[in-house]
């Protein structure tokens, strides 16, 4: 395994950043939220080529969609990349039962879009409902689905890339937060120079790197088919949830009252991620899930030791 994405995604990553932040970066999350979302995102993002990557298909587009869905999430961007990019002609999505919901899937009207539940199975959507509107939520819709068919496979890539969203998420909090301790003063000197506050920021990046280092796994995992890929993505999800609401809890406690105020960009982030988060399922659900997975499929991951001793909690 290469630790290490290719140079072509690397650039694409670079290429999609540089081009978003010209866009408007956060600046198009409030027109989405204000319902002023227009086709700026899907149309730029297709004259780049992301598009036109087919990440089942080919290991170096797979590597090029995690870097894209990686710049996606640190503008907080208001429109369904990962899931996208997981379903090739059409957006797909992992969502819960009986009450499913997608996130973003009113933002374009002439996308296509399916769902499959982690269980085998896949439906069509066949219409999408009013917004939630909830601030842990805002672009997340209910859907009414068709009829039930054998999903091909897709639901390790399609939890995967969406973890890569939120670790862009989270990197770009991170790095906000250190901005933050470096700008501000507090008694003459930089919060920086606190050294309870370095140690707490060096223990989230190192939390953070971590994750980073387990995404490039999985992703690995994933596009070669291993037979423990579906453990392997819901072990990341389940470590990107908690990494991210570690960070998001440290920014916001260096940042203060200022980090849940939307002037700042961190808050955008923070509230952006709660679908990440929340769907298709929280914390404990994706960790009975993995369990589940680790049962029916040898765990050969980097973390062997420790999904013994999980699976020795649950019995």
């Amino acid at each position: 395994m290469n630790t290490e994405l290719s140079s072509e995604a690397q650039d694409l990553e670079a290429i999609v950043e540089s081009a978003l932040r010209k866009a408007g970066g956060f600046e198009l999350a409030r027109q989405a939220e204000a319902g002023n979302a227009d086709d700026t995102v899907q149309r730029l993002l297709g004259e780049i080529g992301v598009w036109e990557l087919r990440p089942r298909e080919s290991e170096v587009d797979g590597e090029a969609a995690a870097a894209v869905c990686r710049a996606a999430g640190r503008f907080a961007l208001p429109y369904p990349v990962a899931e996208r990019l997981a379903g090739g002609d059409e957006a797909v999505a992992v969502v819960s039962l009986p009450n499913p919901r997608v996130n973003l899937a009113g933002i374009d009207p002439a996308l296509r879009w399916s769902v499959v539940d982690g269980d085998g199975r896949r439906a069509p959507v066949v219409s999408v409902g009013e917004r939630v509107g909830s601030k842990l939520g805002s672009l997340a819709c209910p859907v009414e689905l068709g009829e039930w068919t054998v999903d091909d496979g897709v639901v390790p890539l399609a939890l995967t890339l969406p973890c890569w969203v939120l670790l862009g998420m989270a990197d770009e909090a991170l790095r906000m937060t250190r901005r933050h301790l470096l700008d501000r003063e507090q008694f003459g000197k930089p919060l920086a120079t606190f050294q309870a506050l370095q140690f707490q920021l060096a223990d989230t990046a190192a939390g953070l790197q971590s994750l980073e280092e387990l995404a490039k796994y999985t992703l690995w995992s994933v596009l070669a088919g291993n037979p423990g890929a579906s453990a392997d993505a819901l072990a990341l999800r389940t470590s990107a949830i908690e990494v991210a609401e570690n960070v998001f809890r440290t920014g916001h406690q260096m940042f203060g009252a200022m980090g849940f105020c939307d002037e700042t960009d961190l808050s955008w982030l923070s509230r952006y991620s709660q679908p990440l988060r929340r769907l298709p399922w929280g914390r404990s659900q994706t960790q009975a899930r993995l369990l589940s997975a680790m049962e029916a499929v040898p765990f050969a991951s980097l973390f062997d030791d420790l999904s013994g001793d999980l699976l020795a909690q649950g019995s």
